[in-house]
Parts: structure tokens; C-alpha cells; sequence
């Protein structure tokens, strides 16, 4: 066997999936993560650790734009698969045979190394491979760049970034695709900092392919250091209808069918488990946001609350526990309700009502619990924090974006 083809059966059977949900992806983003943890794939933190982009839901245009970005930018072997919304777990799982027969195919990656040597980069130039490949979705030309403020950095950057705030590290390194600025950033322009000294000021956007990030949020802001001294909220259009998956019963509740208390409670539990699992997961506490993530995915696959309530008691105890994720949350976020602790401690008290709310029969008359919008709170929650305490506000909000989407069908 040769060295190649080596390489190529250990990338196969050690992928790193990237995963990227659309707005009204969360369902297939779900199976995705419950699958990824039943084979005990790794996520990739940033596209430069990633040899598997997953693509949950059905991208919208603006979307699709920077998943061909952050493709184009993803070294070989590499394999896609596309997760529609509507997937079955059969269908996550064919989509996964399929990526890793991929990723062990010697002929199919020399092809897609071919291509890419066919028609190489050219520094200065705007019209040539993989620089065409990034633009192919419609960011135009180099000039258009200057002229937009640079508004569109490359996902891996972007990832890379958030990353290094967040945890500490670059998650895969930074590729230079645009001369004359550093590491790509397009430049804005100087201003003064906190101290009053005049420093150079960074546009960087935050999203919507960044690990732990909320589905179709971005978040454009100037960096001064890694201080965020501007921020402007988009959310991105979905491809779909129907609402949130978390609302799904009250949704079917006024439709007139019949649910009952213990399904909404069911879906509520999942909810709160997924919210905390990212927020442990920005916090790089991995162990406890896949302890919380397991739960979520056996509350998905209608686990007996017998089952589930020992093990959620010990996980909220071992989070309650922690010191050093206290120190980080207090006062971070601080809102009407209070900060990021307190977020997170109603989150635990919710998680276990709704946990012991999983034998009520009773109909379903209540209205669906409250959730976030972001336009309003983070840009003012943004300006002046880092980007390590920006990743953590976010995900303390939480923000359901699948809900008042202006959806194309």
C-alpha cells in the first residue's frame, strides 16, 4: 500500500466535520451532531482543522456564497455532503458512508487536486484559481472589496479569529488570500482607543460559519486590537417554512393538534440542553457541553424520564460547581434579567422542570417559552467587549433565528 493511499484511509476513518447549519436547519443539524457523536467524530473548531464540510439545511444565497468560500479554502483530502432539512437518521447516515468513501477515494481526490493545481492563484490577480473560486459566488472584484470596506472576510479568518478569543488558540491558521493588508483583514481606518492612543481598526465579521455561532447570525464589527468598537447585526434569510424546530408543538398546538404537556416539555428540555451545550462549548469547558449535548440527543430520541434524570442531576450539579465558569459569566451581558450566570442558572432550573414535566398528559395550552432577538440587544451589548466575552454573550442569549425569518420557499 502506498504512502497516498495510507493517508487517505486514516483521513477517512479520522474525519473532521465541519458543520454549517442554514436558517431552518436545526432539525438536520441535530441528527448530524447525534450521528457525529455516535461515530465519535471530532468537530472541527475552524475550516482550517476540517477535511469534511457538512452543510445542514438549504443554504440561501448569501450563505452558499460563504460556504464556497470557506470550501475553496479547505486543503485535501476533502469531502461535502449536503444535509437537506427534511433528512431522515437514515439519511444523515448514508450522507456520512458517503463522505468517508470520499475522503478514501485516491482517484476522485487527485481529480480535485488537479483542479485546483489547473488553475492556481496569482497574488495581484482577482481572475485566477482558487481567488476566482472565492469570488465565483458574487463578491466581485478586488475594487468592489475596497469599495464595500472590505465587508467580506474569509470564513477561515473569520473562525480563526473568533476562535482565538474565544479559546485561546487560531483553530487552523490564517491563509493570505488578499496582498496588501495583513493576514487578508481588509483595513478601515485609524481611531483612538480606550487609552486615547490612535490605532489601526479591523472589519471583521463574526459569522455565519463559525463553530458554537447561532444559524444565519453575523455580526459585523471594527476591531481595534481585539476590542470590538462597532457592531451591526444581519440575520440572514432562510430557505424553508414552518417556523422553529423548538416551537414545533405549540406551533401544532394552534394548529389544533393534539399535544400534550409532556411533548412540549420534551422539546423545551432539548432546547435549553443545545443552548447550554454551546455556551460550555465557547466557555472551552468540551467535556460538560458534550455531556449536556448527549442528554439533548436522548431527550430527541424520546428516552424514558426515568433515564434522564439522574444523569441531567449530576451534570447540573457539575456545572453549578464550577468555579472558573462563574468567574467567567458574572457580569458579563448584563441585561434587565441579569447577566450570564443568571442566564445560565435559569437555564439549569428550566432544563429541570421541564425534565420533571415529562409524564403530564395533560393538552398543551401554554404559550412557547420566550427567546432572545438579537438586532436589538448586541450591538450594544458587543461595543467594548473582546471577542473572547462577545462569543460568550452570544451564546448566552441564545438567539432562535428560525423564528420571524422572512423564509423563501
Amino acid at each position: 500500500m502506498g504512502l497516498t493511499r495510507w493517508l487517505l484511509r486514516q483521513a477517512a476513518m479520522h474525519p473532521r466535520p465541519l458543520v454549517v447549519t442554514a436558517v431552518y436547519g436545526t432539525r438536520a443539524r441535530l441528527l448530524t451532531e447525534a450521528e457525529l457523536a455516535r461515530r465519535s467524530w471530532v468537530p472541527a473548531d475552524a475550516p482550517g482543522e476540517a477535511n469534511l464540510l457538512i452543510v445542514c439545511g438549504h443554504a440561501s444565497h448569501e450563505l452558499d456564497e460563504a460556504v464556497r468560500t470557506v470550501w475553496s479554502d479547505m486543503s485535501g483530502p476533502r469531502a461535502r455532503v449536503d444535509v437537506p432539512s427534511e433528512a431522515s437518521p437514515h439519511q444523515v447516515t448514508q450522507a456520512l458512508e458517503h463522505a468517508t468513501e470520499q475522503l478514501g477515494d485516491a482517484q476522485a481526490q487527485w481529480q480535485d487536486a488537479a483542479a485546483r493545481v489547473a488553475a492556481p492563484w496569482v497574488p495581484g490577480s482577482s481572475d485566477a484559481g482558487d481567488q476566482a473560486a472565492m469570488h465565483e459566488g458574487g463578491h466581485g472584484t478586488s475594487d468592489e472589496h475596497e469599495h464595500e470596506g472590505g465587508g467580506h472576510l474569509n470564513q477561515e479568518q473569520a473562525g480563526g479569529e473568533a476562535e482565538h478569543g474565544a479559546h485561546g488558540g487560531h483553530g487552523g491558521g490564517h491563509h493570505e488570500h488578499h496582498m496588501g493588508s495583513p493576514g487578508g483583514l481588509p483595513m478601515a481606518e485609524r481611531g483612538p482607543d480606550r487609552d486615547g492612543l490612535s490605532l489601526d481598526r479591523l472589519h471583521v465579521p463574526l459569522g455565519p460559519i463559525l463553530a458554537d455561532w447561532p444559524s444565519g447570525l453575523v455580526v459585523e464589527t471594527v476591531l481595534q486590537g481585539d476590542v470590538i468598537q462597532e457592531a451591526t447585526v444581519k440575520v440572514m434569510p432562510g430557505i424553508g417554512t414552518g417556523g422553529s424546530f423548538w416551537d414545533e408543538p405549540w406551533i401544532m398546538a394552534a394548529e389544533g393538534h393534539p399535544v400534550s404537556r409532556a411533548e412540549a416539555a420534551r422539546r423545551r428540555a432539548a432546547a435549553r440542553l443545545d443552548g447550554l451545550g454551546r455556551l460550555l462549548a465557547v466557555a472551552g469547558w468540551a467535556s460538560a457541553a458534550g455531556q449536556g449535548r448527549s442528554l439533548r440527543d436522548r431527550l430527541l430520541a424520546d428516552a424514558p424520564p426515568a433515564e434522564l434524570a439522574p444523569p441531567y442531576t449530576r451534570f447540573a450539579r457539575r456545572v453549578r460547581r464550577s468555579r472558573t465558569l462563574r468567574w467567567m459569566l458574572r457580569n458579563v451581558g448584563a441585561i434587565g434579567e441579569g447577566d450570564a450566570l443568571s442566564r445560565l442558572e435559569r437555564w439549569l432550573a428550566a432544563t429541570s422542570a421541564a425534565i420533571a414535566a415529562l409524564d403530564d398528559n395533560t393538552p398543551l395550552e401554554e404559550q412557547p417559552p420566550s427567546r432572545h432577538e438579537p438586532e436589538g440587544l448586541l450591538p450594544h451589548l458587543l461595543i467594548g467587549a473582546e471577542l473572547a466575552t462577545a462569543r460568550l454573550i452570544v451564546a448566552s442569549l441564545d438567539p432562535d433565528l428560525d423564528r420571524n425569518q422572512v423564509a423563501h420557499v
